[in-house]
């Protein structure tokens, strides 16, 4: 009569038959089922509470007669399950508590049974238990130093189990006894018994294992490399063949062979996977050759091989999507069409490579996106920044650890069509070092004449990119190498206008950051000055990236305010002017006005310069004093500034007597200073600045605080055109200039600005240096020249 019977549960739970497995509670385990009735059974417990009765079953087949399972077992928790490609379960089960099977119920796929959990005994009229559970514990300790499987989490459990019951079920449910007596302890009810003769058997294994460990080692002294490779690959060929793993490897190698055959491919792929289909057959499933075989049949059935059919773009279409996405961008706008309309009459021409060239934040990137939705194709953008290593182009041979193809071909997957649009994001920004230069790769790639057969190193087959529309970005091309450049068709994205800012804010920054944050529901508006004081004082770029940030941080603070004010979200009205901007981002962080500037001594000047993230406005400082001569440049200048900097000084001492000048080199030394030191500045365009500056010094005349000017200088007083016009007039804007001298051969680049882009400023352009005379030092000019100009506007 037992003692202390068990809880009859109330509920039937199904049976799950193990061969060969006893479970205990506490114990976590993964399982594979490959049984048809084993898997019905899981599912319908995890349609149910994903409990089930984990018993030991004899015998083989597929059935689950009662009479063939073990009269205990455990009611497990289905933890995890996975769905294998073979069509097998593989399950974690966790032991909860251990049960009789009292009835059973056998449908036509389930065997369910209604548990009762069996009792207890905890009685000790010796007090054996706490020496027999010390006992238990070292020996455990002892089999998992001589084991070299137990992990350490599971002995901290052991060394910590606050009952017999529960050590016995962690030690048995960890070492591999015979199944008749994991079931004998399974099912014994008094906790003396079952510590008693667990304590038997992990001494029996302990001994076990200390002697397969002599045996071991006098084997190991004995057998050669060759003999002892030849007897693990048995050995590990037997136990596949046990577990049954031999037929799910046939089934992977068929699936792949099906793969192929549905799969569009070239001739040449094909060969290629059969080829490796068939190494991969003759390999054993565990050998790490066949991992890496595997990994490159499904890069190549995963690609997109075969060409893409035509698409027909309308016309109209395209241009609404890109005006609805980007302000402006006539240029790019007009270019993109272009090429959609010859693609749309001659599918088969090859595309060009543009690259979109422009400040931070002018909208490069997402403008490929536009392009990618007015085509109808999927995008997939690859950033360079910072790419030193060739392979992240052309791939890493197979030979490798860990090789995976090149960052092209994986965008090609990634898109999934042979026709995608891919950007290439910062290009000038590619290094070079010892693993090679990956802008040379990209010759390949963005050559049209030559991407038709693009060699991926990881791949080894050519691949045809002759259908991707390459897409390009960059802040500056003086660092993509001219071979490169070449293959570029270049289309510049200039800075904005304050008008123009203040429309793309309008139009869609706000918009969207409302959308974002939550209030597009409520009444929210910003007046023009609102916008202008953003722009103006707290942002100081070419684009509009800046000036989202701020919006966003508005549009932040005002739901603070609407949550904390406990205002329903469409009642919320606000509109927001310059003096809430000021309230809410504080005091301003940029000043564009004469302050700045009110002191103007001799010897500055004010240069305009361009610079990657816009135009600048730089000020050229000069002093003269006793010395031997030596002309001093500071303020980091690169080599060109440098050159432009000699150049301006012998000019000026050539001129010396036309400009009143008593200046002796050899006892006076001359120091040319750009401020803002840690910033490398180089360039031809600031010699008219250094000229302007050093008169100023000699003379002791002021240049006028309000006069920018930029301009090439040579050393027989010409005045060369330079680049960046637009950013160098949006900085003088910005700074609050009033006059600006350009080289009179970027009159052309003025003329094709909008009005917006000249807005306050006068232009003066001028051929030679005697030409700036009249316009930085009237007063000296006059006497030593007739020449005058008047603005352009």
């Amino acid at each position: 009569m037992k003692l202390f019977p068990g809880k009859l549960h109330q509920s039937e739970i199904p049976v799950l038959p193990l061969r060969e497995m006893v479970f205990f509670p506490g114990v976590v385990l993964p399982v594979v089922i490959n049984r048809s009735r084993a898997k019905a059974a899981v599912l319908r417990a995890m349609e149910a509470d994903r409990r089930v009765i984990a018993v030991t079953r004899s015998g083989d087949g597929d059935s689950s007669d009662p009479t063939d399972l073990a009269e205990a077992g455990t009611i497990s928790h289905v933890v995890q399950l996975m769905k294998m490609p073979d069509g097998s379960l593989r399950i974690m089960l966790e032991g909860q508590e251990r049960v009789h099977l009292r009835s059973t119920r056998n449908t036509d796929d389930v065997l369910f049974a209604t548990p009762q959990t069996i009792g207890a005994d905890r009685s000790d009229p010796e007090g054996e238990l706490p020496k027999l559970a010390r006992i238990v514990q070292d020996t455990f300790k002892e089999y998992a130093l001589l084991a070299g499987v137990v992990t350490t989490d599971t002995q901290r459990k052991v060394a910590g189990a606050d009952s017999a019951d529960r050590l016995v079920d962690l030690v048995a449910g960890h070492v591999p006894l015979d199944q008749e007596n994991r079931i004998a302890l399974l099912r014994e009810e008094r906790s003396v018994l079952r510590l008693r003769a667990l304590a038997e058997l992990l001494s029996g294994e302990v001994e076990l294992l200390k002697l397969k460990r002599n045996v071991k080692d006098r084997v190991r002294k004995r057998l050669e490399k060759n003999q002892r490779d030849f007897f693990l690959q048995e050995q590990i060929r037997e136990l596949n063949r046990e577990l049954g793993q031999e037929s799910g490897e046939e089934d992977a190698l068929e699936e792949i062979r099906q793969r192929m055959e549905e799969t569009p491919l070239p001739d040449p792929v094909k060969q290629r996977i059969s080829k490796e289909l068939e190494r991969l057959r003759k390999l054993p499933p565990v050998s790490p050759e066949s991992g890496i075989i595997r990994t490159y049949l499904d890069w190549l059935l995963d690609l997109p091989w075969m060409k893409a059919p035509p698409r027909t773009v309308d016309l109209t279409s395209a241009a609404t999507i890109l005006d609805e996405d980007h302000y402006d961008m006539r240029k790019p706008k007009d270019r993109l069409l272009e090429y959609i309309a010859v693609h749309t009459l001659n599918p088969e021409m090859k595309s060009p490579i543009l690259c979109f060239v422009g400040p931070p934040g002018t909208g490069k990137t997402s403008l490929g996106r536009s392009v990618a939705r007015a085509l109808g194709r999927e995008f997939t953008r690859l950033s360079l920044g910072g790419l030193r290593d060739e392979a992240e182009i052309r791939g890493h041979r197979r030979t490798y650890v860990g090789a995976l193809p090149g960052r092209i071909i994986q965008a090609m997957k990634r898109a999934g069509t042979h026709d995608p649009v891919i950007l290439l994001d910062e290009i000038d920004k590619i290094g070079a070092d010892f693993r090679g230069d990956p802008s040379s790769a990209l010759l390949e790639v963005l050559d049209p004449e030559q991407n038709g057969t693009f060699s991926d190193h990881y791949i080894e087959l050519n691949f045809d990119l002759s259908q991707v529309t390459f897409l390009t970005t960059a802040n500056s091309l003086h660092t993509v190498p001219a071979a490169l450049r070449d293959r570029l068709e270049i289309i510049e994205i200039p800075g904005y206008t304050e008008p123009e800012k203040r429309r793309i804010a309008r139009d869609f920054l706000i918009p969207e950051q409302l959308r974002e944050n939550g209030l597009e529901r409520s009444r929210i508006t910003f007046r023009r000055d609102a916008l202008s004081r953003l722009i103006s004082d707290y942002t100081a770029e070419s684009g509009v990236r800046s000036l989202k940030r701020e919006i966003a941080s508005v549009v932040r603070k005002l739901a603070r305010e609407m949550l904390e004010s406990g205002t329903n979200r469409e009642a919320y009205v606000r509109q927001i002017g310059s003096g809430t901007v000021r309230k809410l981002l504080g005091p301003p962080r940029f000043r564009y006005d004469q302050d700045l500037f009110r002191d103007s001594p001799p010897g500055l000047s004010r240069g305009l310069a361009w610079t990657e993230n816009g135009g600048v406005v730089l000020t050229v400082e000069a002093a003269a004093f006793s010395g031997s001569g030596d002309l001093i440049l500071t303020g980091s200048l690169g080599e060109v500034m440098k050159e432009s900097a000699r150049t301006a000084l012998s000019l000026v001492l050539s001129e010396q007597d036309e400009l009143g000048l008593e200046f002796v080199r050899s006892e006076r030394s001359i120091h040319i200073h750009v401020p803002q030191g840690a910033i490398p500045k180089d360039g031809p365009s600031a010699g008219i600045t250094v000229y302007a500056a050093l008169v100023s010094i000699l003379t002791g005349c002021a240049t006028p605080p309000d006069l920018g000017m930029t301009g090439e200088l040579t050393l027989t007083g010409r005045v060369l055109p330079v680049g960046g016009v637009k950013e160098k007039l949006l900085a003088a804007q910005r700074q609050g200039l009033r006059r600006v001298i350009l080289p009179a051969g970027n009159r052309m680049d003025v003329d094709v600005l909008p009005r917006e882009g000249k807005r306050g400023l006068d232009l003066y352009f001028v051929d030679t240096i005697r030409e700036v005379l009249p316009l930085t030092f009237p007063d000296l000019a006059l006497r030593n020249t007739d020449q005058t100009q008047e603005a352009y506007s």
